[in-house]
C-alpha cells in the first residue's frame, strides 16, 4: 500500500486536524522544541517545566518568541518533594533516574553525571485543568520517569487532546519503566497508540526508543 502524499508530515496532518491552543512541554531543556510547538501550531499559551536551572535563562529569553509562555523550574513526579537529580554530561539526558550501561555503551556522551537536588511536584498541583484552552498538546521527554509524570497529572492528560512522548523499549536508564507500562497507563486515560515520529536503534540494530502519538479518542 502506498500514498501519494509523500511530501506530506505528521506536523502538518496534526495542524490541520486540531486546533491545538494549548502546548504542555515536560522537559523542555532549552525551550528549542517549545518554541517551534508554540509558533507552529500559533498556540495561545506555553507551561514549559525544565529542572536544570542552566536552562532558565535561555527559557526566559524566548518570552517575546512564544504568546503567553509560562516556566516551571520543576521536575515533574507523582509526589510533591526534594529529590536527588542527575544532570548528564549530554545536557538533554539528565534525568531523576541514572543512566544504564545500555545507554553510556551506545551514546559515550552520556558517561558524566553530576548528582543536584531538585524540587518535585505533581503537574495536577501546578495547572489547573480549567485554565487550559483546547485542543491541549503535550510533549512528554524525562528520561524514565514517565510513569510517574503521568500518574501525578491524570487530570491535565484527561483534558489533552494529543501526547508526543519519548518511550523506551530497552533499560536506558536504572529501573525505569518501558514501554508496555507507559502504554497501558495512557490507554487507561482514554489514549490510543496513533504512531510512532522516530525510532532510534542501537548500533547493532535493536530498537532502543522512540518519539511517540497518542490521540484522545
Amino acid at each position: 500500500m502506498s500514498s501519494n502524499n509523500v511530501s506530506r508530515d505528521v506536523w502538518g496532518w496534526l495542524r490541520e486536524t486540531f486546533s491545538i491552543k494549548t502546548i504542555i512541554d515536560i522537559g523542555a531543556n532549552n525551550g528549542e522544541f517549545a518554541e517551534f510547538l508554540a509558533g507552529y501550531f500559533h498556540a495561545e499559551a506555553t507551561y514549559v517545566f525544565e529542572p536544570l536551572k542552566l536552562y532558565v535563562p535561555e527559557l526566559e529569553s524566548r518570552t517575546g518568541k512564544i504568546a503567553n509562555l509560562k516556566i516551571f523550574n520543576v521536575a515533574l513526579s507523582n509526589e510533591r518533594s526534594s529529590q536527588d537529580f542527575y544532570q548528564n554530561s549530554y545536557g538533554p539526558a539528565s534525568s531523576l533516574l541514572r543512566v544504564n550501561d545500555v545507554s553510556i555503551q551506545e551514546f559515550p556522551q552520556t558517561a558524566g553525571e553530576t548528582k543536584l537536588v531538585v524540587d518535585v511536584a505533581p503537574l495536577d498541583e501546578l495547572i489547573e485543568t480549567e485554565s487550559l484552552q483546547p485542543d491541549v498538546f503535550i510533549k512528554i521527554d524525562v528520561q524514565g520517569v514517565e510513569d510517574k509524570v503521568i500518574q501525578g497529572g491524570k487530570k491535565i492528560f484527561s483534558s489533552a487532546r494529543c501526547v508526543l512522548i519519548e518511550m523506551s523499549f530497552a533499560l536506558m536508564y536504572k529501573e525505569q519503566p518501558l514501554f508496555e507500562e507507559i502504554h497501558s497507563l495512557l490507554v487507561d486515560l482514554g489514549f490510543r497508540f496513533a504512531g510512532i515520529k522516530n525510532q532510534i536503534v542501537s548500533s547493532e540494530g535493536q530498537p532502543l526508543f522512540a518519539h511517540c502519538f497518542y490521540l484522545r479518542h
